[in-house]
């Protein structure tokens, strides 16, 4: 197979973002951890499932959790649970919600929900968008496609109370809710997620996994989450590697994300005086922001790719151009390859990109 331009640079800060890129290396590495951590030799999905969930359930505060292959169908499981429990057909979802963005519609096609988009593409969602006509709100922690960006800790508990108040479900999409303790001021996860009817976190994104996803909330919720798991064909008996690495990482992940948020924090810190770039938002409120450049995000490619071949440096796998065309936001996430990288380093690179721009 013919060596492509991302894997032939020595500075590599796409996806995935830790240092096990070798496949092999990772099956090595969780038959160890089945061996040397969990003393076993052997371990079936369903034991690995309970395991995992035990610990997430007590990580988030909840009465139980539920494992799933993969964040779409939890998600969507979530929305169908909820408005079935209510006599409203619709949810509440930010226009960059990666439900709209990145699932072909499956949230009207699969679960038949009607769906009412509210917020600002670059701010947090807020009370103010929740109305009691919603059967559930879904709230992202951080938001992604706004660069990381948290609401405040009053304005979550303002979401809280709101949602409470009108009988309206409260959901997290919590993919990388594991970056968000440092902004709420080192609160737990389970405090952050007080209040929420149902959070779905991922092991693959910041925790860097093979797979899986999970959610969590009460009792009635969970038996709900696994009876329609079940019906949708989300569980195997051949899932027990994923679930396995997502045991394997997520306490060393978890412990490594002050670091990456401190270093988050320090490469934006060495651009933000160049011009031509906007960094989003500023400083990182987690290992993640965005570099906003007034180019589309094919010219943004071009010279990202122009970078890899004179320096060896790959920058970023995303260009994202949904809010605005001839504007991009060139993401960055901090795991453990980034660490490895100077900031003196990164400028150079940035500064090199903005030079291919220009030429």
């Amino acid at each position: 197979m013919p060596v492509s331009l991302k894997s032939s640079c020595h500075t590599n800060l796409g996806f995935p973002y830790h240092g096990e890129q070798d496949a092999a290396e990772q099956l090595v590495n969780i038959r160890d951890f089945l061996r040397q951590d969990l003393g076993l030799e052997h371990i079936d999905s369903t034991g690995a499932a309970a395991l995992l969930e035990q610990k997430i359930s007590t990580l988030l505060g909840a009465d139980d959790a539920v494992w799933f292959p993969t964040g779409t169908l939890a998600q969507g499981i979530a929305a169908r649970i909820h408005a079935r429990q209510s006599d409203k057909d619709s949810i509440l979802l930010h226009p960059t919600s990666h439900l709209l963005l990145h699932e072909e519609n499956g949230i009207k096609s699969a679960h038949g929900m009607n769906v009412r988009v509210q917020g600002e593409w670059r701010e947090p969602v807020n009370s103010d968008d929740i109305s009691r006509n919603d059967a559930c709100v879904f709230v992202e922690i951080p938001q992604r496609h706004s660069g990381g960006k948290l609401p405040s800790w009053s304005e979550l508990a303002a979401i809280k109370q709101r949602c409470a108040e009108n009988k309206v479900a409260l959901h997290m999409d919590g993919a990388r809710l594991w970056s968000s303790r440092a902004y709420y001021e080192q609160r737990s996860y389970a405090e952050i997620a007080s209040g929420f009817d149902s959070v779905y976190v991922s092991f693959y994104k910041d925790i860097g996994a093979m797979g899986g996803a999970a959610l969590a909330g009460n009792q009635a919720f969970i038996e709900q989450a696994r009876l329609w798991r079940t019906r949708l064909g989300g569980f195997s008996f051949g899932s027990w590697p994923m679930i396995v690495d997502s045991l394997r990482l997520l306490d060393k992940r978890i412990k490594q994300m002050p670091g990456f948020i401190a270093k988050a924090k320090s490469l934006a810190a060495s651009i933000e005086d160049l011009s031509g770039i906007e960094i989003e938002p500023g400083p990182p409120q987690v290992n993640l922001f965005h570099v906003r450049l007034k180019v589309s995000a094919s010219r943004a490619e071009q010279a990202r790719d122009g970078v890899a071949r004179t320096q060896g440096i790959w920058l970023s796998d995303r260009f994202w151009e949904y809010e605005s065309k001839g504007s991009c936001s060139m993401e960055i996430v901090v795991g453990d390859k980034a660490l490895m990288l100077s900031e003196e380093l990164f400028r150079s690179a940035v500064r090199s990109m903005l030079s291919h721009l220009r030429s």
